[in-house]
């Protein structure tokens, strides 16, 4: 409550660089709901004015406490890449800032001196290089420090070979752009020669030339759950682990932590594919677990990346009803497939077999048990193979939103259901 302070990083067009710049907070700071909070524009302090925004693009944009208290910064190449070899023009680093001795109230901004936490590793030249912390970054737009630890998780959107992410494990760590992008030697034409001594090879990779270029790697952070009983909280197997998704692709992958080394996790049922934990979550800028334990994120578009179509979307766990699985089922004298496709931009398909004649029911749920869609209610079906198809419209005749939906089928009073996810 002494503190109430909002910090932001952000692209001052009127002087051509970039910004940190902190806010103070006024109104009832403990209101829960936090909404009476007010920031006023005269409040401002400013803590980093000069950093350089000589190209429109690769200006990073992240900013996060760590467990010491510290204030980290990504910055971009600003497209010089052999910029971000040199610790002393604000290209293509991590910065770490001790922001914990400024006054409150407008003013700054401060000499860099004062920013400069103990334990930073460049002892110079100058004060740009003792504020950082870690080189050899094209654009690390998002990154993520790990809650146990402090270690930082970092994507770094690369150029035309491979998105990369990153773990710095430590102070002075070099990730070797331009000399390397992803695993592969880049040799970037006009920057001192270097070889690759020295530099940290990413701990995930994925190639965007499938992709023609529409690839920029998202952290999404590192999952763990707020509290023991959080109703909306991922199952323990996910503590510790690690999310990362393509703004353009739309796709979220995760990692395990095993033996020392980050890993992709084993495939769980209703992925849609043995890579990506999900997908349809295009234009995903930033993740965040909440407090009852659910994913996070913010989407600045949807899929047609229109203007004033972004939302606040949130993943949750959501506990299985009595027979939902990805596979097939068989009770007593009946077998349900799964449903297909799922993914879908259209509608889906699930096989039900049927050893006798049995009275049939099927409906359309969403993940708060609302009916959307019913499709047979209460069938007389004889024996044999049988469609259960769903066009994707709610009852109305309406095409149905984007998202995931329980097919729920009644044969003979015994229940079951199947996921199928709708992509627009």
């Amino acid at each position: 409550p002494q503190r109430p302070f909002v910090y932001l990083h952000y692209t001052a067009a009127s002087t051509g660089t970039i910004h940190v710049s902190r806010f103070t907070l006024a109104g009832d700071l403990d209101a829960p709901a936090g909404d009476s909070l007010v920031g006023d524009p005269a409040t401002l302090h400013e803590i980093l004015t000069d950093a350089p925004d000589d190209a429109f693009n690769h200006n990073a944009g992240t900013l996060r406490f760590g467990p010491d208290g510290m204030l980290y910064v990504s910055l971009g190449d600003d497209a010089s890449p052999c910029a971000a070899q040199d610790t002393t023009t604000l290209r293509g680093v991590i910065l770490r800032l001790d922001v914990s001795g400024l006054p409150a109230g407008p003013g700054g901004p401060p000499a860099k001196s004062a920013l400069v936490p103990p334990g930073n590793p460049f002892a110079g030249p100058g004060d740009n290089a003792r504020l950082t912390w870690a080189i050899g970054l094209r654009n690390p737009f998002r990154f993520h420090i790990h809650p146990v630890g402090g270690s930082l998780l970092i994507a770094d959107v690369g150029e035309g070979w491979y998105e990369e992410v990153d773990w710095d494990t430590a102070g002075g760590m070099n990730f070797g752009w331009p000399y390397w992008e992803g695993p592969a030697e880049a040799n970037w034409a006009g920057c001192p020669a270097s070889g690759a001594a020295g530099f940290a090879a990413p701990v995930a990779y994925y190639d965007r030339r499938p992709f023609a270029s529409a690839a920029a790697v998202i952290s999404a952070g590192v999952y763990r759950s707020p509290c023991d009983t959080c109703a909306a909280a991922f199952p323990d197997d996910y503590e510790g682990d690690y999310f990362f998704a393509d703004y353009y692709q739309g796709f979220l992958r995760r990692l395990s932590f095993s033996g020392g080394a980050w890993m992709p996790a084993a495939p769980v049922p209703g992925q849609p594919n043995v890579r990506d934990w999900a997908g349809g979550l295009v234009s995903a800028a930033d993740f965040a677990v909440g407090p009852e334990g659910a994913l996070y994120y913010v989407q600045q578009f949807d899929d047609t990346f229109w203007a004033w179509t972004g939302a606040i979307r949130r993943i949750v766990r959501v506990p299985s009803p009595a027979g939902v699985d990805s596979g097939r089922v068989r009770g007593p004298g009946a077998e349900l497939g799964p449903a297909r496709p799922s993914p879908s931009r259209g509608g889906v398909a699930l096989e039900l077999r049927l050893q006798q004649a049995a009275r049939v029911e099927a409906r359309v749920l969403d993940l708060q048990g609302r009916r959307v869609r019913l499709l047979w209610d209460s069938a007389m079906l004889p024996a044999g193979r049988h469609q259960v198809l769903w066009d994707g419209a709610d009852q109305a005749g309406r095409a149905a939103r984007s998202g995931l939906y329980l097919v729920e089928v009644v044969v003979e009073g015994e229940r079951w259901a199947r996921r199928a996810l709708l992509v627009r």
